[in-house]
């Protein structure tokens, strides 16, 4: 007797409650003393959902499509970002014309992601053609009389038209984790969208804030301060140089008023490597940042060639502050005027999660109720239950107390699934719950090639145990075919879906996997485990 019950207790099935117990553990978490009143109040009513509700907090983050919260459509200004481009090439190609065409006074338009140069005459435009494609340029270029037209070329284009939106993806998403919204999906959607969703956000203002404002941090050295733009533009009779433009001061700043300096930066802030809220020497907040060793070494050197002048610390297009230089300034600064704490952490977290290279424009907004959600989940839940009961009773009729064995492997793998979603910091939606009950549907599948090769042994004279060896390793070939090239399935769904069959995709493929432990492993050591207990007899089907 104590032989068998050490071989009971000593049991590989024993493994699988043990990881069971251990999985609940990780799966929930225990909700803080502070909610006895409510545990109290809701078992006086009689309240039994309530109550176990204030007990414990699951740890699957919930999509918005179940607890509610903001949605978002954003659309990326792509073209902006290749005229961004050609604005920054712009600078280099004056140079360039001035010094081998020798030409002064440039006049240029920048539109339409084209970059159109003006000469004198169709002989110097077309030297400048030629100049370029002698040079090896990749840009697109044409001529007609004086005017030369350059563009990015079809390949570099067509590159940066998709890097775009897959920078603006992930610099939303540093964003938004770092502003701490649970359950955050953002994604790509067509050519040049991206889907934000925002789970129990219901006042979605100062995330919106965060989403849209670009944070292009410049360095630009001070050309000229006054306290309007007609007194900037007096001094140049009116017509601004191509090379030099006007921002105004950031509002509440000590020096309102507007700054002339040039529309090239000095120094970008592409080299920030963190950002981080301090105090400046008087007591107020401020923002440290720190560059990488590139942006030291031109830091460094703008600053020391323009001692007794003011650095412009633009973002935006709006001057935050203009500090006077008064040394050679090397890997990290600070920007400093009258931050609320709210404001001056928003602009170290846009500053330390990136710059967006295009600007951003919202094309749809919606707002999704928790009681929808709530209703989804009892109904998803049920779904669930109901399934499962039908498989049960399905499953006892024609394999008895083996089919009940298989529902326990089918509860199994919903356990495993949600284990999954809660580990890898998954987000559980509605098509994620169709996704479950779609895996009980088909996780009895296996049970049933498993099942029916242990019949047909049986019915050979093989001894049970010997058929549950037979039929294990018989099926386990066929399931895992079967299974691999669903979860490939899967795995195209998630890649080339939109958000909501990305959901389903997720915990299809986590059902799989769940599929695969359950239904093979873990009932396998079920068999074994009650074969035992029942003193080595076999199972009847």
């Amino acid at each position: 007797m104590n032989t068998s019950l050490s071989r009971l207790v000593g049991s590989t099935f024993m493994l699988w409650v043990l990881g069971a117990a251990i999985g609940t553990y990780f799966l929930v978490s225990v909700r803080p003393p502070e909610d006895g009143q409510t545990r109290y109040s809701a078992l006086m009513r009689g309240d039994v959902k309530t109550f176990f509700k204030s007990l414990y907090m699951p740890r699957v983050k919930l999509g918005i499509d179940l607890q509610g919260g903001s949605y978002f459509v954003l659309s990326v200004a792509v073209e902006k970002a290749i005229e961004n481009k050609l604005g920054r090439d712009q600078r280099d190609l004056d140079e360039l014309f001035k010094k081998e065409l020798d030409v002064n006074n440039l006049k240029f338009v920048l539109a339409d992601a084209k970059l159109t140069y003006s000469f004198a005459s169709s002989d110097i435009a077309n030297k400048a053609l030629y100049l370029l494609k002698n040079q090896g340029s990749s840009y697109s270029l044409s001529q007609e009389d004086a005017t030369l037209v350059i563009g990015l070329n079809a390949a570099d284009e067509q590159r940066m038209r998709h890097g775009v939106v897959d920078q603006a993806v992930s610099v939303l998403t540093n964003r938004l984790n770092g502003f701490g919204v649970a359950g955050l999906i953002v994604q790509r959607h067509g050519d040049h969208q991206i889907v934000v969703q925002l789970p129990g956000v219901s006042d979605p203002a100062r995330v919106k804030a965060l989403i849209t404002q670009t944070a292009m941090l410049e360095f630009k050295i001070v050309e000229k301060y006054d306290s309007s733009e007609e007194a900037i533009l007096d001094a140049f009779d009116g017509d601004l140089p191509s090379d030099k433009v006007i921002v105004p001061a950031r509002k509440n700043s000590d020096e309102a008023g507007f700054y002339l300096v040039s529309s090239y930066p000095d120094v970008t802030g592409d080299h920030i490597v963190d950002a981080r809220v301090d105090y400046d020497q008087y007591g107020g907040l401020a923002v440290n940042f720190s560059l990488d060793s590139s942006g030291a070494t031109q830091f460094k050197r703008v600053t020391g060639d323009n001692i007794g002048r003011q650095l412009g610390i633009v973002i935006d297009d709006v001057m935050y502050s203009a500090p006077t230089i008064k040394g050679a300034i090397g890997s990290s600064g600070n920007i400093t005027g009258k931050y609320t704490a709210e404001a001056a952490r928003d602009l170290a977290l846009v500053l330390r999660s990136g710059s967006l290279m295009a600007p951003l424009s919202f094309e749809q907004e919606s707002r999704v109720g928790a009681s929808l959600g709530q209703d989804s989940i009892d109904k998803g839940l049920i779904a669930c239950l109901l399934g499962l009961l039908l498989v049960l009773l399905f499953s006892i009729f024609y394999y008895r107390l083996l089919g009940f064995l298989a529902t326990l492997a089918l509860a199994y793998n919903l356990f495993l699934i949600m284990l999954f979603l809660s580990y890898f910091e998954s987000t559980l939606t509605l098509p994620g719950i169709a996704g479950m009950v779609l895996t009980i549907g088909m996780a009895i599948d296996s049970s049933i090639l498993i099942y029916e090769g242990i019949r047909e042994d049986l019915s050979q004279g093989v001894s049970f145990r010997q058929a549950v060896e037979s039929g294990f390793k018989g099926a386990t070939t066929v399931i895992l075919d079967s299974n691999i090239t669903t979860f490939l399935a899967g795995l195209i769904l998630f890649k080339f879906g939109g958000p909501a069959v990305k959901g389903f995709a997720v915990t299809l493929m986590a059902g799989i996997l769940a599929t695969l432990i359950a239904g093979i492993l873990f009932l396998h050591s079920l068999i074994i485990w009650v074969t035992d207990l029942r003193g080595g007899k076999g199972l009847k089907f």
